[in-house]
């Protein structure tokens, strides 16, 4: 039989495939830089990785990919899962935490090609900041259990965004770490290096939000469960050139897309958004929208933002953060290039203290999305794996609601497959789908 046909023309992402590649040479990379006589810095990703750029030897692991990569892999998902719960830890603690905690107490990993190794990885020193109630919590255990120094940060809450004593006070944290870093791995820390990679992560920044709008298109060149192979390099390398070189070619094939109309699902008739998090066990429910109902997930605050810093404009528009370059900021120095890579990720970038972090501005963000990229509905994720996500799930939904844009929530954790009933899911998606007209496309 030939291929069904469809509405527009569909083609395989040729960027899919290196994405595939950087992803895991990085995670081998990492398990094997000790034996070059490197260290390990994992960090969490919130704000930056890049302001341990400067130790030039050092391979830095984000904790939210380290985590992730276990959640995407069941079986040893459950085995860290249930090592904890042996351990005395309840189901509702953070799954990422359990994910990193279950893998120390195991001393065991696994890479992304499903390799498994007999070590957890220990980092020669670990940082993270606080943007949910249990992130600090999460590497101060992992640090005090494992035997690894840490650096915890104190991100504040703060609306609308970035005001001077916010960019100081973070700052000023950051060019502490890197002094007590120095004295904690006896490196000495590159400036040189580090402003490069103040530069290169912000451009790289950039470009993916340039990726995002075209996304507004109709049909969609992306969707969502495709980004998420995507943002990789930018929450592993972003201070390297080669992250920016990487986004630079998949903004060139995404426009190309847009030009000759290539779509993401090529039978595209309802268009969504979602919120956070995804339930990474159980990304089967992205596959099941676009093949049974023609559904395209156009992006969420939580994978427009995770890798691309955004701002309002007067009338409410997400448009790019221009970069510290492009503000005519300086960059001479160290404590230039801290500020500007501060002021530039404490816009709606990341996970940081201005987007997901705070519901005001996440309810705000979520509506300026729906609109921009042309959403029929939302399907938000109740995130019972991330407390701070799950507390604004309902007031979203509320929010799209109000402005007209049907919505559904549906409860699930981001790294426990076992809390997800994928079967009742599926039908509660296929009733709200129903609801708002959408016809299935096998009927």
């Amino acid at each position: 039989m030939g291929a069904q046909k469809t509405k527009y023309k569909v083609e395989r992402f040729k960027m899919w495939e290196e994405a595939k590649q950087l992803k895991n040479k990085f995670f081998h990379d990492y398990k094997d830089i000790k034996k070059k006589g490197g260290l390990r810095i994992l960090s969490g990703t919130a704000i930056s990785l890049t302001f341990s750029a400067g130790f030039t030897d050092a391979l830095i692991m984000g904790a939210e990919p380290f985590s992730a990569n276990i959640a995407f892999d069941i079986d040893f998902c459950l085995k860290c899962l249930e090592e904890c719960e042996r351990r005395g830890m309840s189901r509702e603690i953070c799954g990422y935490s359990k994910c990193a905690w279950g893998a120390m107490f195991l001393n065991e990993n696994v890479m992304p090609d499903g390799t498994r190794v007999d070590e957890w990885l220990k980092p020669d020193l670990t940082t993270n900041f606080s943007i949910a109630p249990c992130h600090n919590k999460w590497f101060q255990y992992l640090s005090e259990k494992g035997g690894v120094p840490f650096y915890l940060f104190d991100l504040p809450k703060a609306y609308p965004y970035n005001t001077e004593n916010v960019i100081n006070y973070v700052s000023n944290q950051v060019l502490d770490y890197i002094e007590w870093a120095e004295k904690t791995l006896n490196r000495t820390f590159d400036d040189e290096a580090f402003i490069e990679g103040v530069i290169n992560e912000t451009r790289s920044f950039k470009i993916w939000t340039e990726i995002m709008l075209l996304n507004q298109a109709v049909p969609a060149p992306l969707d969502e469960k495709s980004l998420f192979s995507f943002v990789g390099p930018n929450l592993s390398i972003p201070y390297k050139k080669e992250a920016g070189e990487f986004y630079a070619r998949l903004l060139d094939e995404t426009r190309d897309r847009v030009e000759r109309k290539v779509a993401a699902v090529g039978n595209e008739q309802f268009r969504v958004i979602t919120d956070a998090i995804p339930p990474w066990p159980n990304l089967k429910l992205y596959r099941y929208m676009e093949e049974k109902y023609g559904v395209v997930v156009v992006g969420s605050p939580y994978v427009i933002c995770l890798i691309g810093a955004w701002m309002f404009d007067k009338d409410k528009n997400l448009i790019p953060t221009p970069t510290p370059e492009e503000a005519g900021m300086k960059l001479d120095t160290r404590e230039d290039a801290v500020r500007a890579l501060v002021w530039y990720k404490t816009h709606f970038a990341t996970e940081t203290l201005y987007n997901i972090a705070c519901g005001e501005v996440l309810h705000e963000v979520a509506l300026a999305i729906a609109r921009q990229w042309k959403a029929d509905g939302g399907i938000l994720h109740q995130n019972r794996g991330c407390t701070m996500q799950a507390l604004g799930s309902i007031e979203s939904r509320n929010a799209l609601a109000e402005a007209g844009i049907p919505c559904i929530n549906y409860e699930g954790n981001d790294a426990d497959p076992r809390e997800v009933d994928l079967t009742n899911l599926k039908r509660k998606v296929d009733i709200f789908l129903e609801a708002n007209k959408v016809k299935r496309l096998d009927t």
